[in-house]
């Protein structure tokens, strides 16, 4: 049995004018349609006089060393003496060959798909004979073998679509590439593959992933004529009296795909792996690090990106504004912002050193877990958030912008100004953000229980390693608190919570939230940033667009894991009600 083995050309350049038939080559497995509407059909599985007249043109025009088309059911007399493309190719001195699965390939196929078949079958008979019965037990019978079939029929529909696209067209890629080889042409092969239109896109790609270089043609019909919706036979021939069929080729180079690129722009020293590994894994093409960023160069490096792509590949091009520090990734930010113009706009994400898609998700997942809980509106919350850096700050902001009474606190017992450094950072707040929040300066336990006692809900976004809050300060606590912890390298930022909590109660009335909680849905929220920005091409992805992505992430998690049920046969009692 041929092997199925696709290996690239070596000393040839190929090139493939992919032309898109007027309908899909019948082929299948085990199970051909069989009604008598499908048979009627059957006549219009041929090229029309249309079709014939551009492929004899374009054969002409580009003289093809040879040409390709799909088998599919017809056999190999079928193919070259019942075929009218294969009278025109022979018309123009042009060889044309049949490319497909191998026949012994296509029955060792038609036996393991076959077996399924067969045992479906036999559930559809038994389904028809406990049709005819009426008791209880003839009834439960029924519906688990209704389950059973369902499952075998989509197991059926997997195996036939596996084999109809990814396996056969690989076959007919590598006849193409096959007889390319073959052909006595040096260097320049040209190779005409007629296809149907739903492989068009797997055969271009599977094409072009070997350096192939592929232009796609297609052609457009219109019929013109004073009795164009005639129904009658007697009216047919007045249409035929009267019929134009207009044909205007289309034609596309499947190189004009711009490939989907991200500038990284980093303030730091070092570009950040982890963001250029989540956008490879979001689908990006390329991914291009830029270290040390300043906003001059921050311009230079976007007006050089988007006048080289054009209008329309721009909108396939992304920047992400990364770094440590918030404030220099701001300014990077808006210089990257103002180098854009219409028609050369696209997208910008700013998410420095993870700060805003960190702090979006655990003010999003609080907000979901009180309501979940029933535990009210975070809206309606005192909240504090201890940890002035940029995951704390950004986390203030939305909570303030949500309506919450908000304390930031600054922990650090060897800040000497702490107290005047926390109401500065306040007054930073409200001039930058426009919100309002208490800087308060808690570095000693004693002071750390007064915020608890005021606060309802806790964010603890202190430096990693470094513990905030020890147990000892929950059980002078009488209220219902929540407290979420992002910090996941020991000794957590607050103890008694573990990693994976999820409302988990850590004492009497306090449900605790954890790190990897957290970072779950943070690593979620910025693959789903990246991906809007891939496909969007013109938003701008900072703090506020990655909350309300968060809380939509949020809306429609779905967990498996409570959804998941069992059912045996024969059913207990209790789960036949």
């Amino acid at each position: 049995m041929k092997v199925l083995e696709i290996t690239p050309l070596k000393d040839k350049k190929l090139t493939v004018l992919l032309v898109e038939k007027e309908y899909n080559e019948p082929f299948w497995i085990t199970e051909p349609p069989s009604t008598q509407h499908s048979r009627m059909l059957r006549s219009l599985f041929n090229p029309s006089i249309a079709f014939n007249k551009f492929l004899a043109n374009l054969i002409k025009k580009v003289t093809p060393n040879f040409a390709t088309e799909e088998l599919g059911m017809r056999s190999q007399n079928e193919f070259y003496h019942e075929n009218v493309l294969a009278q025109i190719c022979q018309k123009n001195d042009v060889p044309l060959f049949p490319v497909d699965i191998d026949g012994n390939a296509k029955m060792y196929l038609e036996t393991s798909v076959g077996k399924k078949k067969e045992l479906r079958d036999n559930v559809l008979k038994a389904l028809t004979r406990l049709s005819k019965k009426t008791d209880e037990e003839s009834s439960m019978e029924r519906q688990y073998l209704i389950a059973y079939g369902q499952c075998l029929q989509t197991e059926l529909d997997e195996q036939e679509k596996e084999v109809n696209f990814p396996i056969r067209e690989s076959w007919i890629v590598m006849g193409i590439l096959d007889h390319a080889r073959e052909i006595d042409v040096k260097r320049e092969v040209t190779c005409l593959h007629i296809s149907s239109p739903e492989h068009m896109d797997g055969i271009k790609n599977l094409l072009k992933s070997l350096d192939v270089r592929v232009e796609i043609l297609k052609i457009s019909k219109k019929i013109v004529s004073a009795h164009a919706d005639a129904v009658h036979s007697d009216e047919l021939a007045n249409l035929l009296e009267s019929m134009q069929i207009q044909v205007k080729p289309v034609v596309r180079k499947a190189s004009a795909d711009a490939p989907h690129l991200l500038f990284y722009l980093d303030t730091d020293s070092k570009a950040s792996p982890f963001d250029i590994c989540m956008a490879y894994d979001a689908g990006y093409d390329a991914v291009i690090p830029y270290e040390n960023v300043t906003p001059e160069d921050g311009k230079k490096i976007v007006q050089d990106a988007i006048f080289s792509r054009g209008p329309k590949a721009v909108k396939h091009t992304c920047f992400f504004v990364g770094g440590k520090s918030a404030e220099k990734a701001e300014e990077v930010f808006e210089a990257v912002r103002d180098a854009m113009f219409p028609p050369f706009k696209t997208s910008i994400i700013v998410d420095p050193g993870g700060a805003y898609t960190t702090a979006s998700a655990m003010v999003a997942k609080v907000e979901e877990a009180l309501l979940s809980h029933k535990l009210g509106d975070l809206k309606d919350k005192t909240c504090a958030v201890l940890g002035t850096g940029a995951v704390g700050r950004i986390a203030a902001v939305l909570l303030a912008r949500l309506g919450c009474n908000v304390m930031i606190a600054s922990l650090n017992p060897k800040r000497k100004d702490g107290k005047q450094y926390a109401e500065n950072l306040a007054g930073l707040l409200a001039s930058r953000y426009g919100v309002e929040v208490q800087g308060v300066f808690a570095p000693s336990g004693s002071e750390k229980l007064e915020i608890l006692k005021k606060a309802d809900v806790v964010f603890c976004a202190g430096t990693r390693g470094v513990r905030v809050i020890e147990k000892g300060l929950l059980k002078d606590l009488k209220l219902v608190k929540v407290l979420v912890d992002i910090n996941a390298i020991p000794p957590f930022g607050v103890e008694g919570i573990k990693l994976k909590d999820d409302m988990k109660e850590i004492a009497r009335g306090i449900f605790g939230i954890g790190a990897l909680t957290v970072g779950d849905l943070k690593h979620k929220l910025e693959k789903e940033i990246l991906r809007e920005a891939r496909s969007n091409g013109k938003e701008v992805y900072n703090y506020n667009m990655a909350f309300q992505l968060a809380r939509t992430l949020l809306q429609k998690e779905i967990l498996p894991a409570k959804l998941t049920l069992t059912l045996s046969y024969p059913p207990d009692k209790q789960d036949s009600k």
